[in-house]
């Protein structure tokens, strides 16, 4: 019991740290904007760090690390893809939807929808209830499996203790602190991440003796860990279009919702690439460099928990661990409040009492946070040792392919009906899971997420196109207001000039 006392004691402080955390900002949760939203008052740098990490979850070091510690330098083509989809979705949604979002006075992502396309009836929210409990479910199991293949053989646990250690430290700090700590805990996990995964990848080269050591040891393994040349077009095109699932996830688009003006969203767009850059570089390298250490092992997901055990010394393997567990969290949070607010705002509220209170409606969130965390609790105790980096992809596609569509076509074109949003979410939901479940994806390289995509708009356009219009000169209005850039006090006119001639 001693000997794990160095782990032990950084990774229970920093447990501690983000509980007195989520009691501080409790006082912020007393509305549901507040406790959804933060209060629409997040700076950029707690927002854009916040996105990072609610997007950069425990597969950085578990599924990202195994991949790069099997085929080496080609799994950045999968790198380059999320690189290049994320600034996509930094420089297409970030400022529109924040402007959009609260003129429209959307709390939550479904709600936003269901202003957007001025819909009367309950099927929006619907779909997106499903699509939210069935992926996010998935999306906090693979989190949860990430932990277990960590802890387990640092100290010596069950998988159902660690499972159960990780599933009530998230649980209980989301349902004291809401939003607002999700992003605080972000922020501060952010930086236990990007400072603690530096220092290990640097000593890790340190250790080998410099990369001029790094690269003919691992050419002397296989020739393949040091150059990408063998990789063929469709293994290219496999992993880049894994992509495709950074645009429009809920857990992480709804930072846009609740950053302070849309001006600050340049800011919040410049910190968030360079955190993911750097998130995705130690990712590379603990897997990479971690093949000389152990270079042939059964899973190779569980590549980092063996440097922590086996290489370090143990008191900053506890440092290590507490930045892992930030990466599991900072995601795990973020689904179970988006889950929440989907759960009790769009369908609780809307379909079921229309009449309650907002201090109900705050209690059914958190009821709503212990639901998706018991699901993601017994998927993940039932996952029988199933890849972190494959259940991870799937639930992040079907999240994007749901709702990546319909929020673009919502942003940029008029003419989107409501039956044609209808048809995008339903295609994209059904379209992912059918291509994954199918073996298409093996089969063609093409990721389920970038099927799923572009079935959905090409679906959601054509239902527009056949469908009635809503009115044009009104939502053109909108998309040239939305357009543009606004600080805090302009923002805050346009948005009570807009709800209170509703």
């Amino acid at each position: 019991m001693y000997e794990k006392l160095p782990l032990m004691v950084p990774f229970v402080l920093y447990l501690l740290v983000l509980i007195a955390v989520s009691v501080y900002t409790f006082r912020f949760t007393k509305t549901m904007e507040g406790f959804h939203l933060g209060g629409r008052n997040l700076g950029p740098w707690v927002a854009g760090i916040s996105l990072i990490f609610s997007g950069s979850s425990g597969w950085i070091f578990t599924g990202m690390a195994g991949l790069c510690y099997a085929v080496g330098p080609a799994s950045w083509f999968m790198h380059a893809g999320n690189l290049f989809f994320m600034l996509t979705a930094f420089l297409l949604v970030g400022k529109r939807l924040r402007n959009y979002s609260g003129v429209l006075g959307a709390i939550t992502y479904p709600e936003y929808f269901v202003r957007r396309v001025r819909s009367g009836g309950n099927i929006i929210r619907g779909v997106a209830s499903m699509a939210v409990v069935v992926f996010m479910s998935v999306s906090v199991a693979t989190q949860y499996m990430a932990a277990s293949k960590s802890m387990v053989p640092l100290f010596g646990i069950t998988n159902f203790q660690a499972t159960l250690i990780t599933a009530s430290v998230v649980a209980l700090y989301c349902l004291i602190g809401g939003f607002l700590a999700v992003c605080w805990t972000d922020m501060v996990q952010g930086i236990v991440i990007l400072v603690s995964s530096v220092a290990l990848c640097s000593y890790m080269i340190y250790d080998i003796g410099g990369w001029s050591n790094v690269t003919p040891k691992l050419a002397a393994l296989d020739p393949k860990l040091v150059s990408a040349r063998w990789v063929t077009l469709p293994l290219a095109i496999s992993y880049f279009t894994t992509g495709f699932q950074c645009i429009g996830r809920p857990h992480d688009t709804i930072r846009y919702f609740a950053v302070k003006d849309s001006k600050s969203t340049r800011k919040m767009a410049m910190i968030g690439m360079f955190g993911f850059l750097i998130n995705y570089w130690t990712g590379y390298l603990i897997g990479l460099v971690g093949r000389i250490y152990f270079p042939y092992i059964d899973d190779p997901e569980t590549i980092f928990g063996r440097i922590l055990t086996s290489v370090l010394n143990p008191w900053f393997s506890g440092v290590m661990l507490a930045g892992l567990m930030a990466l599991i969290m900072s995601t795990v949070d973020s689904c179970l409040l988006c889950a929440a607010s989907t759960l009790s705002e769009d369908f609780y509220h809307t379909c079921i009492n229309r009449n309650a209170s907002k201090e109900h409606l705050i209690r059914v969130s958190r009821l709503s946070v212990l639901l998706i965390a018991l699901l993601g609790t017994i998927l993940a105790l039932n996952s029988g040792g199933r890849s972190v980096m494959s259940a991870m992809l799937f639930a992040s596609g079907g999240l994007a392919a749901t709702f990546g569509p319909a929020l673009l076509l919502s942003l940029y074109w008029k003419r989107l009906t409501e039956a044609g949003l209808i048809a995008a979410m339903l295609t994209g939901f059904s379209a992912s899971v059918a291509w994954k479940v199918g073996g298409m994806a093996k089969i063609s390289s093409i990721h389920e997420s970038c099927f799923g995509f572009f079935a959905a708009l090409v679906l959601g356009t054509v239902i527009s196109l056949i469908t009635k219009p809503l009115p044009q000169e009104e939502i053109a209005r909108e998309l040239q207001i939305i357009s543009r850039d606004y600080r805090v006090e302009q923002l805050s006119e346009i948005e009570r000039g807009f709800q209170s001639a509703q």
